[in-house]
């Protein structure tokens, strides 16, 4: 359980809390994989792709900004992320530099 941090009293809240959260996390990831296989699927493979990615790309700087976080670190978040899912793009060349 997400516990809100003004009831948060101890440090086994927030452990548990962050547990939680991990979880969620990768939950949505697993969640996030599977979204891009069937895209994939009803785009007929891999056809545009690349300009999904670059799509995406555009919107890392937007998450960061409205999360109040680094965009380099969003960005390198979900370069991994993409890496992890369509591991080809390296070896077609689609990594974002």
């Amino acid at each position: 359980m997400i516990r809100p941090l003004e009831y948060c009293v101890s440090s086994q809240h927030i452990n548990a809390s962050i547990d939680t959260i991990d979880s969620r996390i990768v939950e949505l990831l697993a969640l996030r994989k599977t979204y891009i296989n069937k895209g994939k699927t009803l785009r007929g493979g891999q056809d545009g792709e690349q300009n999904v990615i670059r799509n995406l790309t555009s919107n890392y700087a937007l998450l960061a900004k409205k999360f109040n976080l680094p965009t380099e670190f969003i960005q390198t978040i979900f370069q991994e992320i993409e890496n992890y899912i369509n591991p080809d793009f390296i070896t077609k060349g689609y990594e974002q530099k």
